[in-house]
């Protein structure tokens, strides 16, 4: 087949199957087609396993608080190859305090509205977390009691 100097390519990206005995999306086709047409220049089928697996193996995991206390998970892919997490564990107080720094809120514009959800939601949080601590010290009071009255 002969390209004219004026036919341009476009890359393409599709989940195909080409043979009988696969299921339809057991490959990904990566090419070059004529732009506008169905007319493939070039292209390479991987298996769609190896390749999810490949970008899966590569892509981490994070989260950004908004400032009306949504938590947004946010998949990246690892840049720096040396770390085997990519992403250092992130104390709640940073986050909210990354949050909620002027440049970001100004970023977000943030309305009143939203950091008075946020603070709502903190306030919730913070019950939460009361009761499960005087849950978990009531029955170690209980345990403690137990065991001296067993002795």
């Amino acid at each position: 087949m002969v390209l004219s100097a004026k036919q341009e390519i476009e890359p393409f990206v599709e989940r195909a199957c080409l043979r009988k005995t696969r299921t339809p999306g057991d490959l990904y086709r990566f090419g070059y087609k004529i732009a506008g047409t169905d007319m493939v220049v070039a292209a390479i089928e991987i298996p769609a396993r190896l390749l999810e697996e490949t970008i899966s193996s590569s892509m981490t995991l994070s989260c950004r608080l908004t400032p009306d206390g949504e938590v947004i998970p946010e998949p990246s892919f690892e840049q720096d190859r040396t770390s085997s997490t990519g992403i250092s564990p992130l104390p709640l107080d940073q986050l909210i305090r990354a949050t909620l720094a002027p440049q970001n809120l100004h970023m977000e514009e943030a309305t009143i509205a939203n950091l008075t959800t946020m603070l709502q939601r903190l306030e919730e949080s913070v019950s939460i977390a009361k009761d499960a601590l005087a849950r978990c010290t009531r029955r170690a009071n209980e345990h403690d009691i137990q065991e001296s009255s067993s002795r």
